[in-house]
């Protein structure tokens, strides 16, 4: 049957969209045993390097009473079972963490501070994993550039940032004093805690002015990121896998709507394996 040029751009742009609409359904409905389960566990950044915006007072993760948290960790996740573990490193840094983790296998590494040897590696080492596997991308995070755009035309969204940046640092920093390890990322995994979080790069998005789209290049760079990391979760899935993926918490909303629209991928909720205490 033939159909008009501009009627098979509207058919064609209607098939687009239902197909769009359905996406989710298929994603979320999709049965069989070779999906993929990934567990986004968001975290703070046990060894403090500062590179946040938002720069908490993170106490000292080699306290014997922090060890025993982050070990109560631990064996909550080997609930979960995973078949690989992901951690928030650039895949070039694959050799060295391999060499990393082979050598606290062995008994002649000492992990440090960071997430990726105290979880990652204790974790990975339970379960008898040949190696964590590296999925971070590196990215632009120009919030100078945006605050001092705002400084100088949005004075209303600095007073946000400030009141927020105060907010943010004050709870951070309460939770390091009054809760465990677990409690803390149970805190940075409550879906009110990641949408709020969320909402505030939205809140960023709309900073500029005419030509200036300041606030959107900041989101955009920040999405850039999120997708080059989840293009690195693909490379390393295999049908079946079930992959735990450490990662700072400001990257897992973003993640966790990629995973929910992949056809081959699950989210697993890590509320439902952290420990309470």
């Amino acid at each position: 049957m033939f159909i008009p040029k501009a009627a098979a751009c509207i058919t064609g742009a209607a098939a687009i969209a239902n197909l769009t609409f359905a996406l989710p359904t298929i994603a979320q409905g999709r049965p069989g045993a070779d999906r993929v389960q990934v567990m986004l566990l968001g975290t703070y950044h046990f060894a403090n390097p500062g590179s946040d915006v938002v720069k908490a007072e993170v106490s000292d993760v080699l306290s014997r009473s922090r060890q025993l948290e982050i070990r109560a960790v631990v064996e909550a996740l080997v609930r979960f079972a995973p078949t690989k573990i992901a951690v928030e490193a650039v895949p070039a840094s694959g050799p060295r963490l391999d060499s990393l983790y082979r050598a606290y296998r062995s008994g002649d590494h000492e992990l440090s501070r960071n997430e990726i040897e105290q979880l990652g590696f204790r974790l990975a080492a339970t379960l008898e994993h040949p190696r964590v596997y590296p999925i971070d991308h590196p990215g632009e995070f120009p919030f100078d550039a945006l605050l001092a755009y705002a400084q100088a035309h949005d004075t209303v969204f600095v007073k946000f940032v400030e009141e927020e940046h105060g907010r943010i640092t004050s709870e951070l920093n309460s939770w390091q004093r009054e809760k465990t390890v677990g409690e803390i990322l149970r805190s940075l995994n409550e879906p009110e805690r990641l949408a709020r979080d969320q909402a505030t790069y939205m809140r960023f998005a709309g900073v500029g002015a005419g030509n200036s789209y300041v606030g959107a290049e900041l989101v955009s760079k920040w999405y850039r990121r999120n997708i080059h990391i989840f293009a690195n979760l693909k490379r390393i899935a295999e049908p079946g896998d079930r992959i735990l993926v450490i990662i700072g918490s400001g990257h897992a909303p973003i993640l966790r709507e990629l995973i929910s629209y992949d056809a081959h991928m699950v989210p697993v909720d890590p509320l439902e394996y952290l420990p309470r205490q």
